[in-house]
This record gives structure tokens, C-alpha cells and sequence, in this order.
């Protein structure tokens, strides 16, 4: 059971790349300057002349490009090709549904990696800030992926191609800008800022925070949101995918 599964979603992924080849490379053109806007020019508009701010920019320029591709382009991509009809003939391959969600989900994860690098690289050239790649790093960047991967495909399979465009602009927007990911919390009410926990962007930004450059504190709360969102958009998109007709 296993081993079908591996094959078949290996078969789908070099049959996922040939067919996103056209965007990979448009993807990875968008992540990089997404990388400098966010930390050059932020730090503009946000007066990042302290450590803090500048912090905060270098940290959100991370989470900014894994939210823009796996909840943002990644659901437009997806529910671009349930409408053309590419998901209803994988639906009909003799693989399991699972290995649909993960060879998408293998795929979407290497295209977030260019984005991930290049904020660190710009950040660590323009705010002097250097990353602490280790294995608990490693292993919440691939966490924080895959649940906002399983995230972003939950919104192409469960809401109309029309609909998947301006929810992914809006959560694009909100992260932007009226989230607390490229400044502090303080800078928004309470109960604003209460919320906020709650949801899956503010905790990755947070988890990034800690992991990478030890600015944050070892929160298991945030991990516990994430996790559940995660685990709700995966076993909703697997619904859609097992259901008939």
C-alpha cells in the first residue's frame, strides 16, 4: 500500500513539474524581489530605524513569501486546474487520493524554498542578521509548509474557481499589511492582536521568529494552531478529493 503510494506520487510529481515548468521560474523571479520589497522597502515605510522593526521586517519577509506561494499562488494554481479538468483525470488514476495531496504538496513546498532563502540572504546583507539553521529549524520551516500548504489547497478545493482569487488576495493583503508579521503586536489593538493567535499566519511568523533568528520564545500554543489548522484544511481537501461525483 505504501510503496503504491510513493510510486504514484512520485509519477505525479515529474508529471506536476513538467507542467508547472512554465511558472517555476516566474515564481521564483516574484518570491526574490517579494524578498527585497518587503525588507527594503518596508523599511521606509515603517521607519525601521531600531533593532526591533528591523527584526520584524527580516523575520516577516520570510513568512510573507511561504504565505504568497502555498495560500496564495498555490490555491489559485490548483483551483485553476480542477477547473480545466486536470483534477478530475488524476481523480480517475488508479492512485490513492493521498498521494495526489502529496505530490502537489512535494511540489508546492520546493517552489516556497527560493523565497525562504533569498529574505535570508537579504536580510542577513541589509540588517546583518544570520539564520541558525539547525534540525529544530529544519523541521518547523517543513511543519509551517506543510500546514499552509494543506491550507491553501483546502481553499481551491472547496470554494469556486471565481471565489479562490479574492480570498487568497485578501489573506495576501491582511498578512501584509494589517497583521502583526512585518511589526510588532503593540502597534494593534488588543483584540485585534488576540485574534491574530489565533489564526495560522501570526504563529508562523512567531515560529520563524524563535527557530531561525531566537528573537521569540519557545511557545508550544503556537505550534498547537497551527497543527490544527493544518490537519482541518488536509483532511478537507482529502474529503473533496474521496468524494463522489
Amino acid at each position: 500500500m505504501i510503496k503504491n503510494i510513493y510510486n504514484s506520487s512520485v509519477g505525479l510529481i515529474k508529471w506536476s513539474l513538467i507542467r508547472h515548468k512554465v511558472y517555476i521560474p516566474a515564481f521564483v523571479i516574484v518570491q526574490m524581489l517579494l524578498s527585497v520589497s518587503v525588507i527594503y522597502g518596508f523599511s521606509f515605510i515603517t521607519n525601521a530605524v531600531d533593532k526591533i522593526s528591523r527584526t520584524f521586517l527580516c523575520t516577516g519577509a520570510i513568512t510573507i513569501n511561504i504565505i504568497a506561494i502555498t495560500c496564495v499562488l498555490s490555491p489559485q494554481i490548483v483551483s485553476e486546474a480542477k477547473q480545466n479538468g486536470v483534477l478530475d483525470y488524476q481523480k480517475t488514476l488508479p492512485i490513492a487520493r493521498v498521494g495526489i495531496i502529496m505530490a502537489d504538496l512535494f511540489i508546492w513546498g520546493v517552489i516556497s524554498l527560493p523565497g525562504i532563502f533569498a529574505s535570508m540572504i537579504v536580510g542577513s546583507l541589509y540588517f546583518n542578521m544570520n539564520p541558525q539553521i539547525n534540525m529544530v529549524s529544519c523541521v518547523s520551516l517543513i511543519f509551517i509548509m506543510m500546514a499552509l500548504t494543506f491550507f491553501g489547497f483546502s481553499i481551491a478545493y472547496l470554494f469556486p474557481a471565481n471565489i479562490v482569487p479574492l480570498i487568497t488576495q485578501v489573506i495576501m493583503m491582511g498578512s501584509l499589511m494589517f497583521s502583526p508579521i512585518v511589526y510588532s503586536a503593540d502597534r494593534l489593538p488588543m483584540c485585534m492582536a488576540y485574534i491574530y493567535n489565533y489564526l495560522p499566519f501570526v504563529p508562523v511568523s512567531k515560529i520563524i521568529r524563535f527557530c531561525l533568528f531566537g528573537l521569540d520564545d519557545f511557545k508550544i500554543m503556537n505550534y498547537i494552531v497551527i497543527l490544527f489548522w493544518g490537519s482541518i484544511s488536509f483532511l478537507s481537501s482529502l474529503y473533496v478529493l474521496t468524494r463522489r461525483g
